[in-house]
């Protein structure tokens, strides 16, 4: 995490978002993914597999995707930048908030 002094920026254009993100892997406490610029999500939760697609609608992030074959629905998110980490707001921005790393 680079810098936690700077200001988060919410990137509300699918175009922003891309730059920002695409096929870049993220880190946290326990799980890693890959949010893919072919519209794919891939990787693991613990032991965990995840699995799913993306899509960008009305300024959030939006994604299905299962874990190990649960079904986890979809959910669109805020989504937010600072230099090393994207912090991501589920249901949204109304529901849990997460930070994670990513390079």
């Amino acid at each position: 995490m680079d810098d936690p002094t700077a200001r988060w920026v919410r990137l509300d254009t699918e175009r922003a978002f891309r730059e920002a993100f695409a096929d870049k892997r993220f880190a946290g406490e326990g799980f890693q993914f890959t949010i893919h610029a072919d519209g794919r999500l891939t990787g693991q939760f613990g032991a965990a597999r995840l699995d799913g697609r993306w899509h960008w609608r009305d300024g959030y992030f939006c994604r299905t995707a299962s874990l190990d074959g649960e079904d986890l629905g979809l959910d669109c998110e805020i989504i937010e930048y600072r230099p090393g980490e994207m912090r991501y707001t589920r249901d949204k921005g109304a529901g849990e908030r997460t930070v994670v790393a990513f390079g």
